[in-house]
């Protein structure tokens, strides 16, 4: 039995000094991600909104690079610009005729198979590409695109 004399004071959570928001360290001369994924669509004239946070967040939940996501979007539909927009399909998933409530459920549905998929777990990135799209050249644009990123 645990017994306090009146008086003592007793601690609480607002007596602990808050600890400093962490900082993101910045390397120089390296930008953040969603910074890099920016600049690249708004240098490729991506339509907007560009659904930055979706695409970083899909990808790192699925283990793979937002700029895979990217550069998809890129060669699928010239940035979100040529697709049926009833789709919300800009990723070309299932060539193009797959429907998704919104983009956004697009990209963590895509990413999610890119990732963890019955046909592309355990593979590499090229062979998750060749997987996507067959096609041979495919997998080495959507790979050179990819090289534009640090990551």
């Amino acid at each position: 039995m645990l017994l306090l004399a009146p008086g003592l004071p007793v601690s609480t959570i607002a007596d602990v000094p808050p600890r400093p928001a962490p900082r993101r360290v910045v390397v120089p001369g390296r930008r953040a991600p969603e910074e890099t994924l920016a600049t690249f669509m708004r240098q490729h004239d991506f339509a907007q909104p560009y659904n930055i946070a979706e695409i970083l967040d899909a990808a790192k939940r699925a283990s793979i690079p937002p700029s895979m996501i990217v550069c998809i979007e890129f060669y699928e539909s010239s940035g979100g610009k040529h697709y049926d927009a009833e789709t919300n399909n800009p990723l070309g998933w299932k060539n193009g005729v797959a429907a998704f409530p919104s983009v956004p459920a697009a990209i963590h549905h895509v990413s999610d198979q890119l990732g963890s998929g019955r046909w592309y777990a355990g593979k590499t990135l090229k062979e998750k590409l060749h997987v996507y799209n067959p096609r041979p050249v495919y997998a080495e644009k959507v790979l050179g695109c990819m090289r534009q990123f640090p990551e």
